[in-house]
């Protein structure tokens, strides 16, 4: 149930916070664990509902409902003590009010705290606005119902006004997820291989599609900057989604650039993946005067992890003191204690296939 059980007005929903703020402690053990909702009908008395039909009265609040209210004072800003009366004084004074801009600013700087102490649980802006279009109007002073939101959490927000910088932060999301596809080719092979399965062509398929993977990258990161930083929301200057969230917008800027560090990391792992993991040297092995090197071509390695991999996979081979391979000339090195402890062709042939590439035996 959405819908008032006295009003059938459709209610807003409000998070557990405000009630536990607002509501007389009497009335906590009534919340329960179920979602509450706020009425907006001034007509009505009815200030919470569950999805059960239960209700709580406006009398259940520490504070006034003021747009509920007939006598004054009726708050309508309770972060920054306003009143309907206040607003509609100077509007008769002055055919305007300040209040609505100086509400505008405060939000800005980060110092409200709507769901805190706002019956509905989020920004009075809206209504404020409203209270001082119909003073201007009729001089009346019935009040406002409007509920429209700016300092609250960004799902309360039309969507005009952090739709920009949601879509930004998604950009930076996929961007990273592109980063990471496109170093697939280096540390898939070395993930499938740690848990035994075979990396035969995984590298091959990733390294052809790491160029696209790049530029995907490159223009979601590009785009989320943008979004976050340059693109103004489509917004009336007078709307409520004028007034960005101070606290989202630091929020926001934080996450893209993690994004970027993110996406800059995994892009470049090719590239230095070498020097984490290490490489051995033939020189690092004493040679004898029955040692016997031998060298061959091998074929499919797509960066400096399918060295490290072929490597390690030759030195298990039996009769191999020593195992060198170059990622830049395609090439490896091996290094046998003596021509008799030499293994078959066909026993290296078979590693540097499991490894997921070719070895073109001299």
């Amino acid at each position: 149930m959405t819908n008032c059980p006295k009003s059938e007005t459709t209610g807003k929903r409000v998070e557990r916070i405000t009630l536990e703020s607002l509501l007389r402690s009497e009335f906590h053990s009534s919340i329960g664990s179920g979602q509450w909702f706020y009425c907006p009908d001034p007509k009505c008395p009815v200030a919470y509902f569950d999805a059960e039909g239960h209700t709580l009265d406006k009398s259940a609040l520490s504070v006034r409902v003021g747009v509920k209210e007939n006598s004054p004072p009726r708050p309508i800003c309770y972060c920054f003590d306003h009143s309907i009366e206040e607003i509609q004084e100077e509007v008769a004074a002055t055919g305007t009010s300040k209040v609505p801009d100086s509400i505008t600013e405060k939000c800005r700087q980060g110092l409200h705290e709507c769901e805190f102490k706002n019956p509905q649980g989020s920004c009075c802006l809206g209504n404020v606005r409203a209270v001082m279009k119909e003073a201007q109007a009729s001089g009346s002073c019935s009040a406002a119902t409007s509920e429209q939101d700016c300092c609250a959490v960004p799902v309360e927000v039309p969507p005009v006004t952090s739709g920009g910088r949601s879509v930004g932060l998604l950009a930076a999301v996929g961007a990273g997820i592109s980063a990471v596809l496109s170093s697939a080719c280096c540390w898939l092979p070395l993930l499938l291989l740690a848990f035994g399965a075979s990396a035969a062509g995984v590298s091959g398929f990733f390294e052809r599609y790491r160029p696209l993977f790049l530029g995907v990258s490159a223009v979601l990161l590009a785009a989320g900057f943008y979004l976050v930083y340059l693109r103004e929301p489509a917004c009336e200057p007078d709307a409520d989604c004028s007034v960005p969230n101070a606290r989202l917008t630091r929020i926001n800027k934080v996450m893209l650039w993690v994004a970027a560090v993110f996406v800059a990391t995994f892009a470049l792992f090719p590239n230095y993946v070498g020097a984490l993991l290490g490489t051995d040297h033939l020189g690092d092995v004493t040679s004898t005067d029955t040692s016997y090197d031998m060298e061959f071509a091998v074929e499919g390695m797509t960066c400096e992890a399918c060295a490290v991999i072929l490597r390690s996979k030759l030195t298990e081979v039996p009769g191999v003191s020593a195992a060198e391979v170059f990622y830049s000339s395609g090439r490896a090195r091996l290094r046998f204690e003596s021509l008799e402890s030499k293994p078959a062709a066909d026993a290296i042939t078979k590693a540097v296939a499991d490894s997921g590439y070719e070895a073109i035996l001299p």
